[in-house]
């Protein structure tokens, strides 16, 4: 009886299993990514977020890298990496294989995501330092060869003059004295001279070895200085972008120019008025890149912020911002925003303004609303604001907030970012005001 209840309870756990597991498959087969994220299906298919997820190929931290970014992270190592591959492969073994293996992926990986630099870091680091390694044991060792190089063969010759003049005199004694010669005489010879004849060989091929590696002594000595020098200015170079590029806050902006540095700080001071001049359950629409900011500095209430999960909260501001004036202002009626924050950077020359990101909220909002079309905000496959954009583009909610009473601080409405005079200089705002 015992035995029974122990096989019915196995085969119904085995069932259940069964069952679950093919629940799992199920639910991965019926999934359109298989079960993969769209981030994991970007470095797959680079192709893939551009196609299909906009929100994620929004992410400046999802872009490919510029050549200049990996001299600016890794800088010398870059020059390093390819001698460190090679070295792996004299001798290839399991741990060279590892390292090979290891820094193919992360520069692959590194070139589908410039975020993934981190990764293309430390492998950087390993491949490099076997590089120098293999380096300056062959500088040392010229340098070694080059030093005693005139002792070791004068040692060498004076080995073999006096193992000839030993084989000489038992050459001799064997003449004078041949009846007194012993049986296991010949053998005991013979295993001598061949031990003899084995390492002499040995010997020199080893020394022609090392003569025909040896490099020049000053050679050597201005290499290793070179490395030495090199690895002086990687320091040098970790601790500058340590200090200007990775420490500096992301609200206050700073510029130098021949009359000295300029700081901007004109996000803490959006954030500072928006915190002393609106009330505390006001809430602020804006672009999804400083929704943290807000929250953080202003202490309000953002539609959408960093948190990019709720693409459809995201694609309802992006559709927003692309839409003409009286449809923006009804979705953001519906939503109960306030203030609408408008970040623009065409008067000082400030690059990562929202018309260089407007692009991306017409893809994002077109692909939760169908009326919203990328080829309608672009003139001959070009994104433009000049006098040949489009009507759609002169006339969308981004467009003017961010150009509104812009002509009035030169007289030409000339913007800096893009070099270029904009399409529509005179405009009015209907259903919203400046602040």
């Amino acid at each position: 009886m015992f035995k029974v209840a122990v096989t019915l309870v196995v085969s119904v756990g085995l069932a259940v299993c069964c069952a679950v597991i093919a629940v799992l498959i199920a639910l991965v087969a019926s999934s359109p990514t298989k079960g993969w994220s769209g981030r994991s299906l970007s470095l797959l298919d680079p192709t893939y977020a551009s196609k299909y997820i906009p929100i994620i190929a929004s992410v400046s931290e999802h872009q490919p890298p510029t050549w200049p970014s990996y001299f600016m992270d890794i800088n010398v190592l870059a020059f390093l990496v390819p001698a460190g591959i090679i070295a792996c492969f004299l001798p290839l073994s399991d741990a060279s294989s590892f390292v090979v293996l290891y820094i193919a992926t992360s520069v692959y990986f590194s070139g589908v995501m410039v975020r993934l630099m981190l990764v293309l870091a430390p492998a950087a680091c390993i491949t490099s330092g076997i590089a120098l390694s293999q380096a300056f044991d062959v500088f040392t060792g010229s340098i070694k060869f080059q030093l005693t190089g005139a002792s070791s063969n004068t040692e060498v010759d004076a080995a073999e003059t006096s193992s000839s003049t030993a084989e000489s005199q038992t050459d001799a004694v064997k003449t004078v004295k041949p009846e007194e010669t012993a049986k296991n005489r010949p053998s005991r010879k013979s295993k001598k001279k061949e031990r003899e004849h084995g390492e002499k060989p040995s010997t020199k091929a080893k020394a022609e070895k090392k003569r025909l590696l040896a490099l020049p002594l000053e050679s050597s000595v201005i290499s290793l200085l070179l490395l030495v020098l090199l690895g002086a200015f990687y320091v040098v170079h970790c601790v500058w972008a340590a200090a200007e590029a990775y420490s500096a806050p992301s609200i206050v902006l700073t510029s130098r120019s021949h009359d000295g540095l300029h700081v901007f700080d004109d996000f803490r001071e959006a954030y500072a008025w928006l915190r002393h001049n609106t009330d505390v359950d006001d809430k602020v629409a804006s672009w999804w890149d400083y929704g943290y900011q807000t929250t953080a500095m202003a202490n309000r209430t953002v539609i959408v912020d960093n948190n990019t999960w709720n693409n459809t909260h995201i694609a309802t501001v992006g559709t927003a911002m692309s839409s003409p004036e009286r449809a923006a202002w009804e979705i953001f009626h519906s939503l109960d925003v306030k203030y609408v924050l408008v970040v623009f950077g065409g008067l000082v020359g400030y690059p990562s303004d929202d018309i260089n990101k407007f692009l991306w909220m017409v893809r994002i909002g077109g692909g939760v609303f169908p009326h919203i079309k990328e080829p309608d905000y672009l003139r001959d496959g070009q994104y433009r604001i000049d006098s040949q954009a489009t009507p759609t583009m002169l006339n969308c909610l981004m467009y003017k907030l961010s150009y509104y009473r812009f002509v009035e601080t030169d007289g030409k409405g000339f913007d800096r970012v893009r070099q270029t005079e904009i399409g529509k200089k005179y405009f009015k705002l209907t259903h919203f005001e400046e602040v």
